[in-house]
This record gives C-alpha cells, structure tokens and sequence, in this order.
C-alpha cells in the first residue's frame, strides 16, 4: 500500500468536500460528531473529542488497488494479481448506532489556526459486492471484503481549525480482510506491520480473527500478510508472514466547512478524504438512520 501520502490512505484521514451538500446540510441535519447536538451553538474553543461518521453505499468510498496490487497468489496458488477497485459502505461498531468510523481530536483548540492531534480509533468498512479473483487458466473466485485498522500500527495525524473550514491530513493504515465465498476461507492483508524482522520460526497467533503479538516476538516489515487457512479453526490458526512494502493511505482534506455545534463541539457536512488511490466519503452520525445519507 504505497504511502498513501500519494492522497487516499496516505490518510491521515481527512476531507475535500462538496460545498454543495455542505449547505443542504446546515440547516438541520447536524446530528454530528461524538459530543455534539444539533443546535448551532458557541463556537471557539473547541474542546477534544470524539468525530462519528457513517458512510453510505453509494459508491463514493472505495480503495483502488491498482495503486498497490495484491500480489500473485496471495487468494491460492495460481492467483493473478489484483488490481481493482472495490466500492465501500461502512459497518457498524456497535448495535447503539450506524456509526463505522471514528476519528478522536487530542487537544482542544481555542481560537481560529489552532491544531490538534489526530487518531483514527474506529473503521469499519465492507465491499459493496463481493470482488472476482481470477485464476491462471480462467477460472474464478468470488470474496467478500472487510477494512478494519491495522493491529499494529495505530493511523494518526493533524487537523488545523479555522474560523469556519479546517485542514487536516491522516495516515490510515488499514487491514484488509478477505473471506471467500462459499467456503468462508479467510486471507488477512495488514498494511501496518511494525519495524523489526521476526525470529526465524515464530509465528503471530490469531485470536478471534484478529492477530495479536506474542509477548517478546517481533513484528515482520515492513508490512504483514496474515493467511488464515482454517476457517472452522481460526482462532487456533496460524498467520504467516511475508515481506511487503506498506505505506500508509494518507487520507487529507483543505479547506472543509465544519459549524459550532453542541457545547464546546465540531460539526461537519460529509467530508471527503481523498489520495490518489481511495477515497473516504462518510456522513454526520445519525444522518444513515435518517435516510439522507443514500
């Protein structure tokens, strides 16, 4: 995944947005971010805190793999490359909501041109419909896709808030999950493996779906490419390692409106994160539910 500093996952997450839908918004449907109401009230400082978003099926998210293919017989032996674009919507985190993304601000900001630090702490995103993987000789595979964070490396960066528009830029890194259809055989792509070789012989084992580092082992770089073979056995499985070169998506946004809202709170319209290889077009918490999203 090449250092989507080359503008979608070289994300540190955030937004180029339409004005357009910005103003549709504005007047009520601010159900917005972590701690926020929908009245347009106070304004400066803004205190940390926590933005929610949901993100709709209409084909406005997606990560294009062209920019970092899926290698060669990742999916099985035999397996061409893949290189395309797979469409997102997002999944909830919890049943209390259809939030699926969560990005918390570290530091409050007292006046216009303040900054704050900047951590990704939820994503939760699936394939719209199932990708085809193509096999040498022609013959095919259907897999669905999930994107969650990495477990290794945590996806921060920086907003800066302006009088009514912030700038902010975020490095996503994300962990691709494939599950292929029937079967449920599941393959686990995660992009922000850490900075160290891993002793010859260990292993990452996995514990409900998610790997999780044995205490005193290190991670392989620069990235990790976890196979779990075992679908009725996954949480007994093993996860192999193989070198890769991983950069985060840098996901940023110039310029994005946001609005006084709740006490001490930031409201956005939806935001558009962009890189040259994925876009992020998430929606206001509560605006899923509300049918305005789609």
């Amino acid at each position: 995944m090449k250092e989507i500093t080359r503008r979608l996952y070289t994300k540190p997450v955030m937004l180029g947005i339409s004005f357009l839908m910005a103003i549709a918004l504005v007047t009520g449907l601010f159900v917005a971010t972590g701690n926020s109401s929908a009245a347009q009230t106070g304004g400066f400082p803004i205190l940390a805190g926590n933005d929610e978003f949901e993100t709709p099926g209409n084909g406005e998210t997606f990560h294009d793999f062209g920019g970092s293919p899926i290698s060669a017989n990742f999916f099985g032996p035999g397996s061409q490359a893949f290189n395309q674009v797979v469409a997102l919507e997002g999944v909830p985190l919890s049943a209390e909501s259809d939030v699926d993304t969560i990005i918390q601000r570290h530091q409050t900001v007292s006046g216009p041109g303040g900054s704050t630090q900047l951590t990704m702490t939820g994503l939760s995103l699936k394939s719209i419909n199932p990708i085809t993987v193509t096999y040498t000789g022609g013959g095919t595979e259907s897999w669905n896709v999930e994107v969650n964070l990495s477990v290794f490396k945590a996806s921060t960066g920086t907003m800066t808030i302006n009088s009514s528009t912030m700038d902010s830029t975020l490095k996503v890194w994300p962990r691709f999950t494939f599950t292929r259809i029937p079967d449920g055989l599941t393959k686990v792509f995660d992009t922000g493996s850490g900075s160290g070789p891993m002793p010859a012989g260990k292993t990452v084992a996995v514990n409900d779906d998610a790997a999780v580092i044995t205490p005193g082992d290190r991670v392989p770089a620069p990235c990790k490419i976890a196979v779990i073979d075992d679908f009725e056995l996954r949480s007994k499985s093993a996860v192999s390692a193989a070198a890769s070169s991983c950069p985060p998506v840098t996901l940023s946004s110039v310029n994005s409106p946001w609005f006084p809202c709740g006490a001490g709170g930031i409201c956005f319209p939806p935001l558009t994160e962009a890189e040259r290889w994925a876009r992020h077009n998430p929606w206001p918490k509560g605006t899923k539910h509300g049918g305005i999203a789609d």
